[in-house]
């Protein structure tokens, strides 16, 4: 009703109504009223100037003065001067004033009602567009955005409809993005070539609104898509902000229109408010891509960390997941690894494949994923079907674009990384940046899986390892340690086959001495040898250096034994110390296992154990050869003592028999002067005489002796070697007592003037002592150190036995002084006086703890000081 009353026809039917109201009401009027009827033709020309104007009121006036001078003198007869004299004219002035009036009201009335409007329109299409705003800045995602937009924008712009495209300026081409029109959904499956010429690229270029009033005809139209839309004008609408060009909104009408500037205006203002708004929305769309970027890096990362809880395959499968999640285009992920014989590509992990098209392997150097193993550098492959890569290889995969990234450590292969689309043109530059990232967390990961796996198959080997050496250290025997080191590889390692070979001196052959199970029995018994050089074993005998195949049969030595038909790899190293060759271990395995470096290096080293323990072997027959000979030396050192004692004894006792025996002979002497003693007086006193100087020859010969060491005696000694001598001695003694041993050296220890005999006698003699004091076993400890400031040099003999009684430690040096059930006490004795003839002193005292400790100072040189 309202569109109607402002409309032209509605307006002149209302005047002509206000017309025929006013002839009617004249004429009906006229005979109670008289000429002031006239008045009622003010309604018309109010009517005439409220619709018409100014000019319309005028107009009306005229008109209506006409008509009023025709109705007056013309048709009710009255005279001019009846007419004028009734105010007539002052009337018909007074209607003209007040059409022009009416005109001029109605003038300003439509001025400000269109002004009303304007800024009402207005402020509605800025609430919109506030409104628009804030649904773009509130979109999650691109696609809600645009797909929001076109609907807004159609209310914005009273369109009938709206279509979004995507500018992409590494592509250089447009994409649909979004539609509000349904029955045009075939839009966002449009395809725009490069070559030719679109609404989109045309507005973009030429930065401003684009108006097509007629579509059908247009030349910056494709003309294939004129039948697609129904539409017959479209609006293109530049959607920029600053340098960054980001599409075009299009906006459609059913008819054909025209458009004014002020709608341009605003469909430009609206534009740019919407670009800004989209640009805004895109960079926190973005910074929200770069922080769930950083997110799952960092979850890789900390899954890194935890490679040994979380394991490989689940970190390999979240790097694939990371990739298809991160990178928006992404369908599918894939990790290929190189095999252990770097032949094949192996897929790892995968994420977005339903069949089993993931399962492939690819050659080594073949197809995109072999050629970026080799080169090392990241391949993005915009459409498979146009480049020449792909034509050249006369493969049509389901995907169109690929993108491939090398995982590498360092300079080692390991593998690659790749993404797949259905799109074309599917991925950016900052994609490959993530993609070459992504490579590199999946390198790191699988570095850290082969160190995980090298460390827990090291922790194995060493586990294993020690087992072995405890076993090895465990015989004492040749024969059972040779036995055990063959079972116990064989157990702890899952060989097949294990057997050691010695050499023969008689024959110069190596016979097998032990042999792992059955079949090394049965070895054992045939008393299975080898030649030099002849089979693995000769082979590695003559050459003296490891030697190992995976392939017997390729091997030139090789004899095949019909015990060991299926052996496919042997390992043989010699067991030897320096340059001699003890021994050869050699290790036999059966598919499908086979052998390894770390076989090597593992069989290496239980065969340095082996001669390690070979060796201790015949030094424990060596030391129990010298143990008896140590106990037969004791035997005669304790003899020693008891005849040094005889000898001491004797010396003192001639040196106390001397004087009387002295004054014994001058008294005979005399005697035999006189000359009163009768023939047989002198005869008694001639024998008496005569034994008299035979004893005293006797006590002379006792003393020389027991004569005082001279300095031509003393020679050059060095105390830390003969400490290590007598260790070397009694080692084994002590290991039986369950003792150890500790010796701290100074290193800067001079040599003496010694009898290093003696010394060395002293120093047994400590050792002994402080292993019959510890009884259930214990630590014995000795140092030396050189005194510079005194010129003399300190040994420390300590122990942690029961210590020494409180009642003996102030004799404990005197002779016969001791707590032993059979010793003689005279072992320290003697040791104190070789120290004392050396110019030196010893001490003993209680440790605070338990134990005893012997302190020796010895002067640097003895020579000079006797």
């Amino acid at each position: 009703m309202n569109e109607y009353l402002q409309s032209p026809q509605a307006k002149w039917h209302i005047f002509v109504f206000s017309v025929i109201s006013y002839l009617a009401g004249a004429v009906l009027s006229f005979d109670h009223f008289g000429p002031a009827i006239i008045s009622l033709s003010g309604f018309p020309i109010f009517i005439a100037a409220w619709y018409f104007g100014v000019a319309g009121g005028i107009a009306a006036v005229l008109v209506a003065t006409a008509f009023n001078f025709f109705f007056l003198i013309i048709l009710k007869g009255l005279g001019w001067d009846t007419v004028t004299g009734n105010g007539f004219l002052l009337g018909t002035f007074i209607l003209i004033v007040f059409g022009i009036s009416v005109g001029y009201m109605r003038q300003r009335f439509e001025i400000n009602r269109r002004t009303e409007a304007q800024l009402r329109a207005h402020e509605r299409f800025l609430e919109l567009l506030n409104d628009m705003t804030h649904a773009i800045i509130a979109a999650q995602d691109f696609e809600e955005m645009a797909q929001t937009l076109t609907a807004d924008i159609a209310i914005l712009l009273e369109a009938d409809s709206c279509y979004i495209t995507r500018w992409d300026p590494i592509r250089e081409q447009v994409f649909p993005v979004a539609t509000n029109n349904k029955t045009n959904s075939f839009f966002l499956n449009l395809k725009y070539p490069k070559e030719e010429k679109n609404l989109t690229a045309t507005t973009l270029q030429e930065k401003r609104v684009v108006v097509v009033e007629d579509y059908s005809n247009s030349p910056i139209v494709n003309a294939s898509l004129v039948a697609k839309f129904s539409e017959k004008t479209f609006v293109s609408i530049p959607l920029i902000y600053g340098e960054h060009q980001l599409g075009a909104a299009i906006v459609g009408f059913y008819e054909q229109r025209k458009f004014t500037q002020e709608e341009l205006s605003r469909a430009e203002q609206a534009g740019n408010q919407i670009a800004l708004a989209m640009w805004n929305t895109l960079q926190d769309i973005e910074s929200q891509h770069h922080l769930r970027e950083a997110q799952t890096l960092a979850e890789i990362a900390q899954s890194l960390g935890e490679t040994e809880r979380i394991g490989l395959n689940n970190v390999l499968n979240l790097i694939v997941a990371s990739a298809k999640f991160l990178i928006s285009n992404a369908e599918q992920a894939v990790i290929h690894l190189l095999d252990e014989k770097e032949e094949n590509l192996v897929s790892e992990a995968v994420a977005g494949f339903n069949g089993e098209g993931d399962k492939k392997s690819i050659r080594f150097g073949e197809g995109i994923a072999g050629q970026v193993v080799i080169s090392g550098e990241t391949v993005s492959i915009a459409d498979v079907n146009t480049d020449p890569r792909f034509i050249k290889l006369g493969t049509n995969p389901i995907y169109r674009s690929l993108m491939v990234a090398p995982v590498r450590s360092g300079q080692q292969k390991l593998g690659t990384i790749s993404v797949q689309s259905s799109q074309p043109y599917a991925f950016t530059p900052n994609d490959i940046k993530l993609l070459s990232q992504l490579g590199i967390q999946a390198a790191i990961a699988i570095e850290n899986g082969r160190l995980l796996e090298s460390t827990q198959q090291a922790l194995k080997e060493t586990n294993a390892l020690y087992r072995v050496n405890k076993g090895l250290a465990a015989s004492l025997e040749p024969d059972d340690l040779l036995q055990d080191t063959v079972e116990l590889l064989q157990k702890n390692f899952d060989y097949y086959y294990v057997q050691i070979f010695v050499a023969d001196s008689e024959s110069g052959n190596f016979v097998m001495r032990a042999g792992s199970g059955k079949i090394g029995a049965q070895f054992k018994a045939q008393g299975h040898h080898l030649a030099l050089g002849e089979g693995i074993v000769g082979y590695t005998a003559e050459t003296g250096e490891a030697f190992f195949t995976n392939n017997v049969d390729d091997a030139m030595p090789f004899i095949r034994n019909p015990l060991l038909p299926d052996i496919k790899s042997e390992l043989t190293v010699p067991v030897k110390i320096g340059k001699e060759i003890l021994g050869l271990l050699d290790i036999q395995q059966i598919p499908p296992k086979h052998l390894s470096q770390r076989d090597i290096q593992l069989v290496s080293a239980v065969a340095d154990q082996l001669a390690v323990a070979l060796q201790k072997a015949d030094l424990y027959k060596s030391l129990q050869i010298s143990l008896q000979q140590e106990k037969a030396i004791r035997s005669q050192l304790m003899q020693n003592e008891r005849l040094t004692v005889m000898g001491r004894l004797l010396a003192t006792v001639s040196h106390e028999l001397n004087n009387p025996l002295q004054a014994i002979q001058n008294a005979l002497f005399l005697l035999k002067e006189e000359t009163n003693i009768s023939a047989q007086g002198k005869q008694d006193l001639d024998i008496v005489l005569a034994e008299s100087e035979r004893m005293a020859s006797l006590i002379e010969r006792l003393r020389a002796t027991y004569r005082p060491i001279q300095a031509d005696d003393f020679q050059p000694t060095q105390i830390n070697s003969i400490v290590e001598d007598v260790y070397a001695l009694v080692s084994t003694h002590l290991r039986h007592n369950r003792i150890a041993f500790e010796f701290h050296p100074d290193s800067n220890l001079p040599v003496i003037s010694a009898l290093s005999d003696q010394i060395r006698q002293v120093v047994l003699n400590l050792f002994m002592n402080a292993a019959e004091a510890m009884t259930d076993g214990g630590v014995l400890k000795v140092s030396s150190e050189f005194l510079k400031g005194a010129d003399e040099i300190l040994i420390s003999v300590s122990d942690t036995g029961c210590g020494i009684p409180a009642k003996l430690l102030p004799a404990i040096f005197d002779a016969f002084v001791t707590n032993k059930q059979s010793g003689t006490g005279l072992g320290l004795t003697i040791s104190r006086d070789i120290i004392v003839k050396h110019h030196g002193r010893i001490v003993a005292e209680n440790n605070s703890v338990n134990g005893a400790t012997f302190k020796i100072w010895l002067p640097i040189n003895n020579g000079e000081i006797l």
